[in-house]
């Protein structure tokens, strides 16, 4: 298929030059987001966790607490640096979707509001790096195997 013509064809150096690095800088957010959630969870706050899970319903939460520390702070360090990111990234986007049918959806769409907006949108962005594998800037990519 052949590319659009540019209505600044000026930019279309500038373009070039950035798109090799839109998708792993994408990927590197995506994981260092998530393990930035994840590191207090797993590492000190685990009862503050397990408190709000049980608050929603969850039995078990402290149990849970953890499965979502190692989810968000592992599958995230994981996706930000391209290991196993095929792998990584369907517990990812399971606990992403848990999270929007458990909690999120009473609240409607708009993330101000505590809805589906904001885990929706990294469920998709997840479900591209599951789909597409971490790309060509990444350890998958570097040792040479890919899931």
């Amino acid at each position: 298929m052949e590319q659009p013509r540019l209505l600044m064809p000026a930019l279309g150096g500038i373009y070039r030059v950035f798109a090799p690095i839109t998708e792993p800088l994408i990927r590197v957010v995506a994981g260092g987001s998530l393990a930035i959630h994840g590191f207090p969870i797993l590492f000190g706050e685990t009862t503050t966790a397990a408190k709000f899970l049980e608050s929603v319903g969850f039995e078990n939460a402290l149990f849970w607490a953890y499965v979502v520390g190692v989810v968000e702070f592992v599958c995230g360090v994981c996706l930000a640096l391209g290991f196993l990111t095929r792998l990584v990234a369907a517990p990812i986007i399971g606990f992403l979707l848990i999270a929007i049918v458990t909690y999120h959806w009473q609240f409607g769409f708009a993330w101000e509001n505590r809805g589906i907006e904001y885990p929706l949108f990294w469920a998709i962005v997840v479900f591209h790096f599951l789909i597409r594998g971490g790309g060509q800037w990444s350890l998958d990519a570097l040792i040479g195997h890919e899931v």
